[in-house]
């Protein structure tokens, strides 16, 4: 009880100084990242027999074809999916909402809350499982989509950004 009160003051302290609400940061889950990667193996290995099917139609050798499919495969599995995931966070507060992602250069993508007309919380059926939650930000004329969150931060996000809109509201009124 004694630490939520010093919270609360130092929040009172700090929002009296004029000093930025604090940021709540949150990575994508890695979940989605080996979902990716099995399902790719699994599309690679029925293209595979499917080749294998239909080789013995073909005169010529099909690998030709098939070998760079699988390097490029190879290469978007180990590269640029795990750079995404490790890259890419989010961070959100009560006055703004940023998204850092990127694979070789990293694009910051801003939206004051006070622009934010609507959240929408986008859970999937297995979304504690999978990790396939996505939160979305509506403003005019723009959104902002929050990809791969696990479920309890896909709620705390929402809610926060949830949170801000109501407390404006309460402002304008």
């Amino acid at each position: 009880m004694k630490t939520e009160i010093t919270i609360h003051t130092n929040l009172q302290k700090n929002k009296q100084r004029g000093e930025r609400p604090q940021m709540h940061r949150y990575k994508p889950s890695k979940i989605p990242l080996f979902i990716f990667w099995a399902i790719l193996a699994v599309i690679l290995f029925l293209i595979r027999y499917a080749v294998n099917l239909i080789e013995k139609l073909i005169p010529f050798s099909v690998n030709y074809i098939l070998m760079p499919m699988w390097i490029i495969a190879a290469l978007f599995c180990l590269l640029v999916l795990p750079f995404y995931f490790i890259r890419s966070y989010f961070t959100v507060s009560s006055k703004e909402v940023t998204a850092f992602t990127g694979l070789f250069f990293t694009m910051r993508h801003f939206m004051p809350t006070s622009a934010i007309k609507s959240v929408t919380t986008i859970i999937t059926p297995l979304g504690s499982i999978t990790g396939l939650n996505f939160v979305v930000l509506n403003a005019l004329g723009a959104r902002l989509l929050i990809p791969f969150m696990s479920r309890r931060d896909a709620m705390e996000i929402s809610a926060i950004v949830n949170s801000s809109i109501r407390n404006r509201e309460r402002k304008e009124e």
